[in-house]
């Protein structure tokens, strides 16, 4: 499997993303919200280790039943985004600040919803193991690296365009329902320069 033959450490995957104060593009009139990759079994990461995803419940909410990153909206206590994506990943499934190393962001996404999403990562980095999760979560969804990583799991089904940008829209089949829309396109981006990384 891809990451078998070697480690990652997590200060060669923040050299792969952008960095935290990078500026973010003109994205009205969508609405801004964060979101959070939370890499679990490191470091160094293996194949071995686990992206934090959750199913989001069925309770008449935007994306409801959908398999996604911990996140949402920013409230006016949040001093910015990244605050927002530590905040909604605390508050649904409980992830301790402390023992997060925030590493960098992926590109942002739009989404038909009207939102314009930022997705942060993490590495955890204490040994700290998700196990509950707050009534806006169905369950959790841990995926391996390597099983993200298998090209069985992964499909690319085309493509659209926003702002003069196009976005490959991907598919994992990794659970019931499948990761697909803008969450496996973060895992996407996530998993290449994860590549980069090796």
């Amino acid at each position: 499997m891809p990451f078998g033959a070697g480690n990652i450490a997590l200060e060669r995957l923040a050299d792969a993303l952008e960095p935290l104060d990078a500026e973010l593009e003109p994205h009205a009139p969508l609405r801004p919200a964060a979101v959070l990759a939370v890499l679990l079994g490191g470091p160094p990461l293996t194949g071995s280790s686990r992206l934090l995803l959750i199913e989001r419940a069925n309770a008449g909410r935007h994306h409801a039943g959908q398999i996604a990153l911990p996140g949402g909206k920013p409230e006016a206590s949040d001093q910015d985004l990244l605050a927002t994506a530590l905040r909604e990943a605390h508050e649904e499934v409980f992830v301790p600040r402390d023992e997060l190393t925030v590493l960098g962001r992926l590109d942002p996404v739009p989404v038909p919803s009207g939102y314009f999403v930022v997705p942060f990562v993490a590495g955890e980095t204490r040994g700290w193991q998700p196990s509950a999760f707050n009534h806006e979560v169905a369950r959790l969804v841990l995926p391996t690296l390597d099983q993200l990583a298998d090209p069985a799991v992964h499909q690319r089904h085309g493509e659209r365009t926003w702002r003069g940008k196009t976005y490959g829209l991907h598919r994992y089949a990794i659970s019931d329902p499948p990761l697909w829309g803008a969450t496996a396109r973060m895992v996407w981006d996530l998993m290449e320069r994860l590549r980069r990384s090796a």
